[in-house]
C-alpha cells in the first residue's frame, strides 16, 4: 500500500511539474513551506513585491496559499505587461508600473537578455560570466519613487505587510526609501549577494549589518543563483523578521 502511494505522488509530481508546478511537502524542511507558515504566523495581509519582473513571486505566493492582496511594482516595460498579464483577473492582486529607491527620480535600467537580471546598476564581469544569457542589450528610462511616499495609496490602516525586494543589486536604495514604514513590516526578504555582481550593490555581510540596525533578525535563507561553470551558490534570499 505505501509503495502504491508513494508511485501515486511520484506520478502526480510528474505531472504537475511538467506543467511548471512544484509540489512541496509540509516537513517544515522546504524553503516555500516555512515562509507560508511564517506569513501564516504574522498575519500577513499585505505582500509588496519589488522588483516583480513578470510575476512569479506573486504567483508563487498564490500557489503557497496566501490569499491576501499583493502589490507587486516593476518598471520595465515589457516585464511590467507580462506581470499585468498575470495579475489579470486576481482582484487582491495589483501591478504598478514603478521602480522603487532612495529617492524621487528618473533613472536608466539596463535590460538584461533573459529579463530578470535587469538592473539599475552596472553588471559586473562576474555575472555575465556566471551566467551569459543574463548580459545587458538594452535601457530603458523608468520611473523610480521612494517607498515610503507612495504606500499610502495601496495600503489599508493595520495592514501586516511582507516586503520582498528583489532588484538586481538595489536592494539597499530601496530600504532607504522605506524607513519611514518599516515599524509596520513585520518581515522582510532581500535578495543578496555573496559575491559583487553589480557595481555599487551591498554584499550579503553589509545587508546582514543594516538589517540588524533597522530592528530585524535574519530567520531563514534560500539559495537562488548559482554559477554555471563552477558551481558556486552567487544569490540568496535572506528573510528578516523585525524584533519585537
Amino acid at each position: 500500500m505505501a509503495r502504491a502511494r508513494q508511485k501515486v505522488k511520484a506520478a502526480i509530481r510528474a505531472i504537475a511539474n511538467a506543467a511548471g508546478y512544484d509540489i512541496v511537502g509540509y516537513d517544515g524542511k522546504n524553503a516555500r513551506t516555512r515562509l507560508a507558515r511564517l506569513l501564516a504566523r504574522h498575519r500577513i495581509t499585505l505582500i509588496l513585491d519589488v522588483g516583480a519582473n513578470e510575476g512569479h513571486f506573486g504567483w508563487d505566493m498564490r500557489e503557497l496559499g496566501y490569499k491576501g492582496r499583493i502589490i507587486s511594482f516593476e518598471p520595465m516595460k515589457d516585464a511590467f505587461a507580462r506581470l499585468k498579464t498575470t495579475a489579470a483577473g486576481d482582484p487582491a492582486w495589483q501591478a504598478v508600473p514603478l521602480g522603487l529607491g532612495d529617492r524621487d527620480e528618473t533613472r536608466t535600467i539596463h535590460v538584461a537578455a533573459n529579463s530578470q537580471s535587469s538592473s539599475l546598476l552596472p553588471m559586473l564581469k562576474a555575472h555575465s560570466e556566471a551566467a551569459p544569457e543574463s548580459a545587458y542589450q538594452s535601457e530603458e528610462s523608468v520611473t523610480v519613487r521612494r517607498l515610503d511616499g507612495v504606500l499610502a495609496d495601496y495600503r489599508i490602516p493595520g495592514d501586516a505587510i511582507f516586503l520582498k525586494i528583489d532588484t538586481q543589486g538595489f536592494e539597499k536604495q530601496v530600504l532607504e526609501g522605506a524607513r519611514a514604514i518599516l515599524g509596520e513590516v513585520p518581515l522582510v526578504q532581500l535578495e543578496c549577494s555573496l559575491v559583487p555582481l553589480y557595481e555599487g550593490a551591498m554584499l550579503m555581510e553589509e545587508a546582514l549589518g543594516l538589517m540588524r540596525s533597522l530592528g530585524y533578525d535574519p530567520v531563514d535563507l534560500a539559495p537562488t543563483f548559482y554559477h554555471q561553470g563552477n558551481g558556486h551558490l552567487m544569490q540568496a534570499d535572506l528573510l528578516f523578521v523585525r524584533r519585537a
